[in-house]
């Protein structure tokens, strides 16, 4: 009965997030962003989760499958933005800025999430593999609410959009981050007694993934009809999500390392399969957030708290106060606000479903815990995020008034 529950509430999800009569509605809720990023899904498999109670562990086993094809989906759709060739037309010092938020988040988040789990009573071991999941979780922003805002009317001054361009492009870059720690952690700290040494289970995500983006780059050309190489090269990324589920690897990491070799190789041939995966990246979300939802309904401890603090004041605060110490040139040679780390409030997808990867492989009450506390503070981020993204935009307009030269002053 729990999962023609749960199957229900997922279609309803679909029908509030895709029926055009209901526009309307949401836009008089004023949940138009959350709808977007997903997270009003996640609150709605939540609560689906508090009313489901103990019954709603028994969807773990069934969901499995599903969970690692889906991540692996997004991870693949990640993965497929990072083209070499765009990136080096990017200043290096660009790039290195635009990496040093998250760099400092991670590294805050992860250090002090470990103390707190060791505090409790946690093994070091399995404190060290969640940490790295919260690091992951730390560094993870999301670019929707900036891309949306610079082609709207708040962002359109010249000031506006030259910020929300750095913001955008640090909060996709941070995925790169949160790939690295997803396959270190997911190697390194096995709370199993696994004989293999880390050093090979890295290779293995690494050269497994490179491989099989290979592979999907050569099914992808040949002599055969374009909907036969599409729905090769959607078959590969199932494989690809499926090995990584079954060796206790992230699906979406090792699916973004997959997708990252067809768009750098030779040639066109990823242009269609790219197209295929972006139109299905926004219901693959929907449904990663319910079940995220759903699974993180269980737990409620001061431990869960105290990690929520960290993945939003935190994160936060170590994000803004490491932008105050770097200075950046943006379009036209001015300088972006030093505050703008409070644009990088807003929660990144791909952190959520790697903390959501690792409860489905350990499934113990640290996994549950883990899990809850970067939902909920995603949930509690993407709230405040417009309004930080918003002041620092009239901050900014108010700063090039003050600037500016006064009118009918003297020659």
């Amino acid at each position: 009965m729990v999962q023609e529950l749960a199957l229900g509430a997922i279609l309803l999800v679909f029908a509030f997030t895709f029926w055009r009569p209901l526009s309307r509605v949401r836009t008089v809720l004023g949940i138009p962003h959350l709808v977007s990023t997903g997270h009003a899904f996640l609150v709605l498999g939540y609560l689906f989760g508090l009313a489901a109670g103990e019954r709603s562990r028994a969807l773990i086993d069934d969901l499995g499958p599903v969970v690692a094809f889906v991540a692996g989906w997004v991870g693949f759709a990640t993965g497929m933005r990072f083209e070499v060739r765009v990136l080096r037309a990017v200043p290096k010092s660009y790039i290195a800025v635009s990496l040093t938020p998250a760099l400092a988040a991670c590294t805050v988040v992860g250090a002090l999430g470990a103390v707190v789990l060791a505090y409790t009573g946690v093994p070091l071991q399995a404190a060290w593999l969640a940490a790295m999941v919260l690091a992951a979780a730390g560094a993870s922003s999301g670019p929707t609410l900036a891309a949306l805002l610079r082609v709207r009317r708040a962002g359109r001054s010249s000031h506006a959009r030259p910020l929300l361009r750095l913001i955008e492009f640090s909060s996709n870059l941070d995925d790169i981050l949160v790939i690295l720690l997803a396959i270190l952690a997911f190697a390194l700290f096995r709370t199993t007694d696994d004989p293999v040494r880390p050093e090979v289970l890295i290779a293995a995500a690494l050269g497994g993934g490179a491989l099989f983006g290979v592979i999907t780059w050569l099914f992808l050309g040949g002599k055969a009809r374009e909907d036969e190489r599409l729905l090769l090269g959607l078959a590969m990324l199932a494989f690809t999500a499926g090995f990584a589920g079954w060796l206790h690897f992230s699906p979406a990491a090792v699916g973004a390392v997959a997708a990252m070799v067809p768009v750098n190789l030779p040639g066109e041939r990823d242009q269609q399969l790219s197209g295929a995966v972006g139109r299905v990246e926004r219901p693959a979300v929907v449904i990663l957030m319910t079940v995220v939802g759903v699974h993180a309904a269980g737990a409620l401890n001061t431990t869960l708290l105290a990690l929520i603090v960290l993945l939003t004041l935190v994160r936060l605060l170590t994000k803004r106060l490491t932008t105050t110490f770097l200075p950046v040139s943006v379009a036209g040679g001015a300088a972006a606000n030093r505050r703008w780390g409070s644009g990088l409030a807003a929660q990144g997808t791909l952190g959520l479903i790697v903390a959501l990867s690792y409860f489905h492989i350990w499934r113990d009450d640290v996994a549950e815990t883990v899990l809850a506390a970067v939902a909920l503070a995603s949930v509690i981020n993407e709230l405040i995020a417009p309004w930080l993204l918003l002041r620092l935009i009239r901050r900014a307009e108010l700063n090039r008034i003050g600037q500016s030269p006064a009118r009918g002053g003297a020659a």
